[in-house]
């Protein structure tokens, strides 16, 4: 596969002048924080420890602070889509997560007399709407809830500030995602972060479905077993396509016949991710580089994905809705996507399905890693332009409410919703854990760095 190799070499080297610019950006200093903070902090964040009896909640950790008259307002990713803002309700409706996020929302505007406001983006993708009104110094707003690549743009142009640097902001507490931290920081600083104060975050992994029945008509060996017993790997996945496919008939690829797996062609990128080879990793001064070329390890997964998957008649890499309607009419055996259509399976298909992590490159491979990527996750920012006692009361709540989410939000969506509902069995349970704890980002993808994560893709996808 010497072509592959060749591709990967030029889009390195189309890469290498962007990074080197990057590592070297400065972001702004952030302004002056001269204004004291308003009302009184009765615990310092820094120093409390949670014990095993002690409540995660804003109040027993941040302590009890009068706001009165102060407003915080989020300008979100509020849009008519899939990864609209969650930070919001209007009203209780009697369902489990809509009632844990008026909940967690009532108790710190109760707790602290804060107001909280939300601007909608209207769209999706909103980077440049952000870009004027931070360049313009607009005030209207305190705090970003934004896509994770519109963030990292944002951060790249200098609109954005170190939370790392922020008093009431804690990110290695368990109410921020320590994996994404660990993803995200450039430089030992951090602009934008994630945890239990969304479940986008959890919604976005992409990860791994399959068919149980058919699982089961093929006498194969249950997925569950091969992950308890380190065999659920490549090659076993290929070896179930191949297992799992059926032509209707007519010798060609369509809808109508059956797969052993169908994804979007981001399987391509997928797939190398569950091997764990990252195509940045970060230097001695925590910023990304990419991979290098000599990586054996990396060329070798290319390699060999792209055998098996590029022009594989078992697998059908399509349009979203085509590939949905695949799985959940039962005519594919797995299907990769987000976590975020366990609920659209349940909902909308009668199909007996269970999720798993991806499979791993070899058995070799220590663990299991997802990916999510800068479309779909969300994130939590603060402009340049939130400054003194905004930057104080803002902080303060976007922490409190992060703290508030871990007894409310996390487990009406992960436990009740996820876990209870959307999947049918301790056994997909079990997987979630290991799913939502092996998730992985990389900044190549992030931010488009010299189209890398694309040539990978397509090398992979279809084999060109």
């Amino acid at each position: 596969m010497k072509n592959i190799r060749i591709r990967i070499i030029s889009a390195l080297l189309l890469t290498v002048m962007l990074i080197s610019a990057v590592a070297c950006a400065e972001t702004p200093e952030n302004p002056a924080q001269t204004t004291e903070p308003t009302g009184a902090q009765t615990k310092d964040p820094a120093e409390t420890v949670i014990e095993e009896t002690t409540a995660v909640n804003a109040e027993n950790l941040l302590g009890i602070r009068d706001l009165s008259g102060e407003t915080v307002t989020f300008f979100s990713r509020l849009y008519n889509g899939t990864w609209e803002s969650d930070l919001f309700v209007e009203d209780m409706d009697g369902t489990v997560l809509n009632d844990a996020i008026y909940t967690r929302n009532a108790t710190i505007t109760e707790k602290y007399g804060v107001e909280l406001e939300e601007i909608a983006s209207g769209n999706i993708t909103f980077r440049e709407q952000v870009a004027n009104r931070i360049s313009t110094g607009d005030t209207s707003y305190q705090v970003l809830y934004m896509g994770l690549a519109d963030a990292a743009y944002a951060s790249q142009s200098g609109y954005l500030q170190d939370m790392t640097e922020m008093e009431n902001i804690s990110l290695d507490k368990m109410w921020w995602t320590q994996s994404s931290n660990k993803a995200w920081s450039m430089g030992n600083r951090q602009y934008f972060a994630t945890g239990a104060i969304t479940t986008v975050d959890d919604r976005a992994i992409r990860t791994m479905y399959f068919n149980k029945d058919m699982i089961q008509n093929l006498q194969l060996t249950t997925i569950y077993d091969l992950v308890d017993n380190n065999e659920w790997v490549y090659e076993k996945f290929f070896e179930y396509v191949e297992a799992a496919k059926v032509d209707d008939g007519d010798g060609v690829a369509t809808l109508a016949d059956t797969y052993g797996a169908s994804a979007q062609v981001t399987f391509g990128f997928m797939m190398p991710m569950a091997s764990g080879e990252m195509l940045t990793q970060k230097d001695v001064d925590d910023y990304p580089a990419l991979v290098a070329t000599d990586n054996q390890r990396f060329i070798d997964v290319v390699t060999y994905l792209t055998e098996k998957i590029a022009k594989n008649t078992g697998i059908y890499l399509g349009a979203d809705q085509d590939i949905r309607d695949l799985f959940g009419n039962g005519q594919c055996l797995f299907w990769a996507e987000v976590l975020e259509h366990a609920q659209t399976m349940r909902q909308n298909y009668e199909l007996n399905f269970g999720i798993i992590p991806m499979p791993k490159y070899n058995a070799e491979q220590e663990n299991y890693h997802q990916y999510t990527t800068g479309y779909c996750c969300t994130v939590v920012c603060f402009p340049t332009t939130t400054i003194g006692s905004d930057l104080d009361v803002s902080s303060f709540v976007v922490e409190a409410m992060a703290i508030e989410s871990v007894e409310t939000v996390t487990p009406a969506y992960y436990d009740i919703c996820l876990k209870g509902r959307y999947i049918d069995d301790p056994d997909s349970a079990a997987m979630l854990d290991i799913i939502t704890t092996s998730v992985s980002s990389d900044y190549a993808e992030i931010l488009s760095w010299g189209s890398f994560k694309d040539s990978v893709q397509s090398a992979i996808s279809s084999g060109i």
